[in-house]
């Protein structure tokens, strides 16, 4: 009989061992992703795919970061902060993951594995008996006016689902994702004007109303600080609109911006084209 309530203990035991250890599923569902993690405690993120990870400034120097391969990162946060925008950005382009990072002394560890639905093999959704709505699939007609111009539109869509709370992430079924034109973050997209030199990355990329927009963030490098010109901006696009417009120098909280691109061709397309209509 104690030989019998011996194994017993070790069983439970290991199962409560597996539990704690269990790695925590959040599905990504085209929104930010909220996460508070321990301080002084290594949490590892795990990624549907392969991801470009940019965190800004004031969240890294309070972060340790170890990234063993482009799917994964572990994190340790070395004091308290408050709540960051990361962006992980796919390496295909479909989509940029948004998490809002913060760390807390009282949080929870635990592992994280983030899952995108529309990532998911079509023969494993038949499997599960998951049906796809035409609704969600079909383009929808324009039967009224717009409430405003789709450029004004378009940007408020971009800007407010890169930079707002998630209950002000936007959902709009004329607008939807497109494929992110990868940029070298040395392509002289932005013109010097005074000696300054930034990088820049896409960050995202949506089409809607017959346009494309595309979100480009811009990053000092330099020690000059300077204010955003759009006509200095390589390429043919109709409308570009910054998210700042003072840019500060390297090191600083403002040393970067997102400038919004809208052009009546998709985005690779217009990079090659004269300005002609900005």
């Amino acid at each position: 009989m104690m030989l019998k309530l011996h194994w017993k203990f070790i069983l439970a035991g290991a199962l409560l061992c597996n539990v704690a250890h269990a790695d925590s599923r959040r599905v990504w569902e085209d929104k930010p992703l909220s996460l508070v993690i321990p301080i002084g405690q290594e949490i590892r993120v795990t990624f549907p795919t392969d991801v470009d990870i940019q965190v800004p400034m004031a969240v890294s120097e309070k972060l340790t970061s170890l990234a063993p391969n482009t799917r994964m990162i572990y994190w340790t946060p070395i004091e308290e902060f408050p709540t960051g925008r990361i962006l992980a950005t796919a390496k295909d382009g479909h989509t940029v993951y948004v998490i809002d990072l913060s760390a807390d002394k009282s949080a929870v560890k635990e592992d994280i594995v983030i899952e995108d639905p529309a990532r998911v093999p079509i023969n494993e959704i038949a499997r599960s008996g998951q049906t796809t709505s035409s609704a969600e699939v079909q383009p929808v007609e324009e039967s009224e006016e717009l409430e405003d111009p789709a450029e004004i539109i378009l940007t408020r869509f971009a800007s407010q689902t890169l930079y707002a709370p998630s209950r002000l992430i936007p959902a709009d079924a004329r607008i939807s994702l497109t494929k992110i034109k990868s940029l070298n973050k040395n392509f002289p997209l932005l013109q010097s004007a005074h000696g300054e030199l930034v990088s820049v990355s896409v960050v995202g990329a949506w089409t809607g109303f017959g346009k494309y927009i595309t979100a480009v963030l811009v990053v000092n490098q330099s020690s000059v600080a300077f204010e955003f010109d759009a006509s200095r901006v390589r390429g043919n696009f109709t409308h570009i609109t910054a998210q700042h417009l003072r840019i500060g120098p390297r090191g600083a909280l403002t040393d970067r911006t997102t400038i919004y691109l809208i052009s009546d061709v998709p985005f690779a397309e217009a990079l090659t084209e004269d300005s002609y209509a900005y």
